[in-house]
């Protein structure tokens, strides 16, 4: 979505991966209409934090936050071997499923991640779990293009809609 802040238009996604400083950024849904800020999350915890305070909302959105939440996670372990990766990654999968316990999406997100994270040392598959995130978000762009190519033949001009739980652009990574 293009947003005009501070007089200068800008493509933002709800949700996406800094690689550089290992951290989720995320459109402030709670401040919106009135004010616009992007959050940053310093660790797999505070990504967790903003899944739980509603900062990021939406089924695609948050189950994208989660998957970035698990690569964050996984990018930041430096001590030990494959076994200890695995524990590491086990509490971070944990707290990310606790932020939203009810929402699929993350779980889906997050078990298709672990899936894909089949590497031999821990760096690959530290890799394996940011392409992996990124494949999520990328998804999620493709199925919300998809269901508004679907569902525009449907609606009429001029129509009214009431939308009810993950509706409109903020509750997917992007359109």
């Amino acid at each position: 979505m293009n947003v005009t802040h501070q007089g200068e238009s800008r493509h933002y996604r709800t949700v996406w991966f800094d690689k550089a400083r290992n951290r989720v950024r995320l459109i402030e849904q709670r401040l919106l209409p009135h004010k616009f800020k992007v959050v940053s999350t310093a660790d797999y915890r505070e990504t967790a934090r903003a899944i739980t305070d509603m900062i990021v909302r939406g089924a695609g959105a948050i189950g994208a936050a989660a998957a970035y939440g698990l690569a964050q996670g996984a990018r930041a372990f430096r001590r030990g071997g494959l076994k200890a990766f695995e524990r590491h990654l086990a509490k971070v999968h944990h707290t990310l499923a606790e932020a939203r316990p009810t929402a699929v999406d993350p779980l889906n997100a997050m078990r298709g991640m672990l899936a894909q994270m089949t590497g031999d040392t821990v760096a690959e598959r530290q890799q394996q779990a940011l392409a992996a995130a990124e494949q999520f978000a990328e998804d999620d762009v493709v199925h919300c293009k998809a269901l508004g190519q679907h569902g525009e033949p449907l609606i009429r001009e001029g129509a009214r809609v009431l939308t009810h739980c993950n509706a409109g652009w903020l509750a997917f990574v992007d359109v």
